[in-house]
């Protein structure tokens, strides 16, 4: 059975850098770069700034999603 929407928030930690290009994202921090490419899942990514806190966020949603979607979150 799949899930209609699947939806998990992370915080940013400060002095973190993100970039996003489709669904290739860039993580560079103190120690070092990553890079990851979701391109195979169905996957939405956002860069919101919660209001009350004034931190970003990463949102990541999944719509219709199976249990390996719903895992990769």
């Amino acid at each position: 059975m799949k899930t209609i929407l699947s939806s998990e928030t992370m915080d940013i930690p400060d002095g973190v850098k993100i970039k996003m290009k489709a669904k290739q994202i860039e993580v560079e921090g103190p120690r070092r770069k990553l890079t990851r490419n979701f391109k195979h899942l169905n996957l939405d990514f956002q860069l919101i700034t919660d209001e009350a806190t004034g931190k970003r966020k990463l949102k990541v949603d999944t719509w219709f999603g199976s249990r390996k979607t719903t895992v990769a979150i």
